[in-house]
């Protein structure tokens, strides 16, 4: 009879290494402790303007959303929701979701979520203070996402996040 003990230890010790290879990528993130009481995001620069340039795209479709919402135009809201639906976070790198600590990507999917929501809601002519209270609602995400992100510069600090 063949002894398989080692075998079974190193397979263990494999799953276990690619266990915490797996809750570092797809729960952590490459983050640390911000200077302040939030967890820093930590991205090489390219990648941190893309992040930045999303949230920027983000609070535009929302300006955007709001004044259709004032004028009652219906089209203008369902193009700006659109815009910053889902199919905006299709071309996002692989690589850097994976830098994306969890909860961060959580609140980000659901905010584009929330917003081909939104344009559902003005396709199907929903009336306005429906949609008002949906996109309020889809603020929280913001919110709660800043006060518990910062994505620090590399630059300013003279480091590099790139790994």
């Amino acid at each position: 009879m063949k002894n398989t003990t080692p075998h079974w230890i190193a397979i263990t010790v494999l799953l276990a290494v690619i266990a915490g290879i797996g809750i570092k990528f797809i729960v952590l993130g490459n983050t640390t402790k911000g200077t302040d009481e939030r967890t820093a995001v930590l991205l090489g620069e390219s990648e941190r303007r893309l992040v930045l340039e999303e949230m920027r795209g983000l609070l535009a479709a929302t300006q955007q959303v709001v004044e259709g919402l004032s004028s009652g135009d219906m089209k203008q809201i369902d193009q700006a929701a659109t815009a910053v639906g889902m199919q905006a976070t299709s071309t996002m790198d692989v690589a850097l979701k994976a830098k994306l600590p969890l909860e961060f990507k959580k609140l980000g999917f659901a905010t584009h979520a929330a917003f081909d929501e939104i344009a559902a809601m003005a396709r199907s002519g929903r009336d306005t203070a429906s949609i008002q209270r949906k996109l309020a609602d889809t603020m929280n995400n913001c919110i709660a996402c800043h006060a518990s992100f910062q994505i620090p510069s590399a630059i300013a600090k003279g480091e590099t996040y790139d790994n």
